[in-house]
């Protein structure tokens, strides 16, 4: 009994937490992820980064 009070106690707080945050958040705000190249480091939009493409080997095709 004294665990499953304890687990509805961990709920409650985490979902507080959740909702603070998204109340905090302003409305217009972009979640963004920046990617980077493996190869170069510098900063792709795509999926290919476009320094390494004109670098790759193709076979004459």
């Amino acid at each position: 009994m004294v665990l499953a009070l304890i687990g509805i106690v961990v709920g409650i707080l985490i979902v507080m937490i959740l909702i603070v945050k998204a109340v905090k958040t302003p409305s217009n705000d972009v979640v963004g992820v920046d990617m980077h190249c493996r190869t170069c480091g510098i900063k792709i939009n795509g999926l290919t980064c476009p320094r390494c493409e004109k670098r790759t080997q193709s076979f004459g095709v």
